[in-house]
């Protein structure tokens, strides 16, 4: 299989998109991939981060851009997460990403995203649609440490457990952590 083939069966499984980190792990030289783009193969949408035009765009391009920002170290987190799996009614204002806590993007673009740093267990991280994702579980954890509306929470929950993303234990153990934050909440004001 030549260059272009090996970069291109990659973009595929990533809507697209392709960074240098990739390149390195296919023993693609990086450069490869400015020579590409200079000759209109490629799209340059940020630093290390590219795309291939003739893959169709999906209406997950925005996550996996964000992934690729990070050189795909990064998961689509929180409220973002939320709205990947279709588990509530949040708008985040911007991507929600969990980084490892040694990564620190540098690249523009980075108003576009809020990064939360967290060493991940391989069992926090899922794939849904190709993007990873946090898992639902730890998804709504965040979002109830972040302050996310105990309302959407609850709807999430519900949504999870009939899309069978969560079992019915772990999802009273969730909704009785959202109730005692909202108790404690109450004890406060």
């Amino acid at each position: 299989m030549n260059v272009r083939d090996r970069l291109l069966e990659r973009a595929v499984e990533q809507h697209g998109y392709l960074t240098t980190r990739d390149a390195r792990e296919l023993g693609v030289d990086p450069t490869q991939l400015r020579l590409m783009a200079s000759r209109g193969r490629l799209e340059r949408v940020g630093r290390g981060v590219y795309r291939v035009p003739l893959i169709p765009r999906t209406e997950y391009d925005e996550l996996a851009e964000a992934v690729a920002w990070t050189l795909g170290r990064g998961v689509i987190s929180h409220e973002s997460a939320l709205v990947l799996y279709r588990l509530s009614d949040v708008s985040p204002s911007r991507i929600h990403l969990t980084v490892p806590r040694d990564n620190h993007p540098r690249a523009s673009g980075g108003e576009l995203y809020r990064l939360h740093r967290r060493n991940l267990d391989s069992a926090e991280v899922v794939e849904h649609d190709g993007i990873p994702v946090t898992a639902p579980s730890r998804t709504i954890r965040d979002c109830l440490a972040d302050g996310t509306d105990p309302y959407q929470l609850r709807l999430a929950i519900d949504e999870a457990k009939s899309q069978a993303l969560l079992r019915r234990a772990e999802a009273e153990v969730l909704r009785g952590e959202v109730d005692a934050r909202v108790a404690g909440a109450r004890g406060r004001a």
